[in-house]
């Protein structure tokens, strides 16, 4: 995509970008009209020198995503432990809650 940016770094090509639409400000700050894309890290790079993800820190991503999931789910142990429901009012969601963990530990363990 097109957005006004100035490159800050020469050797992994990333760059400050003008998020907004004041074009003579942009202009003033030294940016000029490029291809630029956002990495999975934030960050603003010309097109085609984002950074890829870490196939480790892909890994993470996936288990911090499942481990939120989890916390999602935490009310039901809540609501077992004060007798406001029973174990056969959630069997589903604690089957859920259970492939989760599985996923985490072959995730951890691959």
């Amino acid at each position: 995509m097109k957005k006004y940016a100035k490159i800050i770094n020469e050797e992994t090509k990333q760059c400050d970008v003008g998020l907004g639409t004041n074009e003579n400000l942009y202009k003033f700050l030294g940016m000029k009209l490029m291809d630029v894309e956002q990495a999975y890290n934030g960050f603003w790079y010309i097109l085609g020198h984002a950074p890829q993800p870490t196939e480790k820190e892909i890994k993470q991503n996936k288990i911090n995503e499942l481990k939120n999931k989890l916390k999602d789910l935490d009310y039901i142990g809540v609501k077992i432990a004060t007798g406001c429901a029973t174990i056969e009012d959630y069997a589903d969601k604690i089957a859920l809650a259970e492939s989760y963990r599985q996923e985490i530990r072959e995730l951890q363990n691959g």
